[in-house]
């Protein structure tokens, strides 16, 4: 009989071999990759996430189930919100998205409006983040936090000071 030292070992290669050809290996194993075709799916990747985001898909689906005025009107709004650097457009366009019933208030618009310099605008959009369903989940962005504690370091209303600092002691309750 041999001893544990002299008998003959497989090689790395033949250990690998005989695991490929195991029941329990996954036949679906992908391929290697090249490079271009993982730049490839990753831009793909990209380009789709841009899209949920720029809202083109919700539109695509809207005009799959038959656009009305009514989705237009919402879809022009909200891309004027997201976009527009239009004080009157943009003005009008928060006017709708009060009356619209929004329960919850998207951070890139919230940032969209406290970049105007117009004091009715910022008060609009700050109400509407008071009594937003996702207040919490937006205040805890410390972008947005920095963003309302230099807004009350500069600004004159004291309508907006109150404001603000309404919105920074809710947070800390």
């Amino acid at each position: 009989m041999f001893s544990d030292d002299e008998r003959e070992r497989p090689s790395w290669r033949e250990i690998d071999k005989k695991k490929d050809r195991s029941r329990f290996v996954r036949e679906d194993k992908p391929q290697n990759q090249s490079r271009k075709s993982k730049a490839i799916i990753a831009n793909y990747k990209h380009k789709l996430k841009e899209a949920f985001k720029s809202g083109k898909v919700a539109e695509a689906v809207d005009k799959l189930e038959g656009d009305t005025e009514e989705k237009k009107s919402r879809r022009e709004n909200l891309r004027i919100l997201r976009e527009s650097d239009n004080v009157e457009k943009f003005r009008r366009a928060l006017e709708w998205y009060s009356s619209s019933g929004f329960t919850s208030l998207e951070i890139d618009i919230l940032n969209r409006a406290l970049g105007f310099d117009d004091v009715e605008i910022t008060l609009s959009v700050l109400n509407l983040l008071k009594s937003a369903s996702n207040f919490k989940d937006i205040i805890s962005n410390n972008m947005i936090v920095e963003k309302l504690n230099l807004l009350l370091m500069t600004v004159r209303d004291l309508r907006l000071k109150f404001l603000i600092r309404e919105i920074l002691n809710k947070d800390r309750d």
